[in-house]
């Protein structure tokens, strides 16, 4: 049944491409909006997930109104983030551009790392419109960019996705290549953008995310241990009406005390806790609605935070 799904999804997933296509940036921004408070109102197990976790990151800093309006605020975000990145498939470059407002901050930064010749690492999370920074990244931001990714299970999106994904220039890497692949573009002085939002599962290494052990990879802190690749915060900030601010920096300048080991769980603490800084700062624009606290560390039954088995 999953082939003839698949091809049911695409076909949907078409049919919304060419519903707005022809729509100004604003309209789309406005339908994403409504087709996320509907979702909001219907996705009763996706609420109770985001609410668990704002919950868990937050306590009794935030009242429940405050924090009933960053999960629906969070789900609308996710929707307005689907139709804009159908909405740039028709013209990539133009369209890009127009959801960005001014030049990024901190280009200068990134000049400066690739300039070391080591490459450049870029910490990043599913925050904002994260697939439309990178397209613009490929178009105008110095640096190849090289996105770490997971292949989409259907096998018609994944050909879509990967056709924007790369169309300014941009490259893919999957999680289950030969991690060869990572430290050759670093030698050749591209950008790896790595995120570490989202649980890693049994294998990731568990530090504190907002006072709760998380599971995370590792991959980042341990290639700029390994090779000495500065690494670079590059978000996404959603400004209203649907545009964005890009940021790439502060570099985050991580020391070596001699135990590898010891340095990698550290610096991999380091990384997480900036992608905090970022939520505490402005939370409604991340995807509340993922299980990060879903692994636990050994003693702790795996999805006791959710309530699962």
């Amino acid at each position: 049944m999953k082939p003839l799904r698949y091809i049911l999804e695409y076909i949907l997933f078409t049919l919304a491409r060419m519903a707005v296509r022809f729509l100004s940036a604003a309209t789309v921004y406005s339908l994403g909006r409504t087709l996320g408070q509907a979702l909001y109102r219907v996705s009763a197990k996706r609420r109770g997930i985001a609410r668990l976790n704002l919950d868990l990151a937050f306590g009794n800093e935030k009242t429940p109104a405050e924090k009933t309006r960053i999960v629906k605020e969070s789900m609308i975000q996710q929707c307005v983030s689907l139709f804009q990145f159908l909405w740039v498939s028709s013209n990539p470059e133009t369209r890009a551009s127009q959801l960005i407002e001014g030049e990024p901050e901190g280009l200068d930064v990134v000049a400066e790392c690739l300039g070391r010749g080591r490459g450049i690492l870029f910490l990043t999370a599913h925050y904002g419109n994260w697939e439309i920074m990178g397209v613009n990244h490929g178009y105008h931001c110095p640096g190849n960019l090289v996105s770490i990714a997971r292949r989409l299970d259907n096998p018609h999106l994944e050909r879509f996705v990967l056709r924007l994904r790369t169309v300014s220039g941009n490259r893919i890497l999957y999680r289950d290549e030969s991690p060869i692949k990572l430290v050759r573009a670093l030698k050749n002085n591209e950008c790896l953008a790595v995120m570490m939002d989202q649980n890693a599962g049994d294998w990731g290494t568990f530090v504190d995310f907002f006072g709760k052990a998380a599971s995370t990879a590792r991959a980042l802190p341990l290639l700029s241990y390994n090779h000495g690749t500065p690494i670079l915060p590059m978000f996404c900030f959603p400004t209203g009406s649907g545009k964005y601010r890009i940021v790439y920096g502060p570099e985050l300048r991580l020391k070596k005390s001699g135990n590898k080991e010891e340095d990698v769980v550290h610096w991999t603490q380091a990384c997480v806790q900036h992608i905090e800084w970022v939520l505490r700062q402005q939370p409604e624009p991340w995807m509340w609605i993922h299980r990060r606290w879903k692994s636990r560390p050994e003693g702790e039954p795996r999805g006791a935070v959710y309530g699962l088995q």
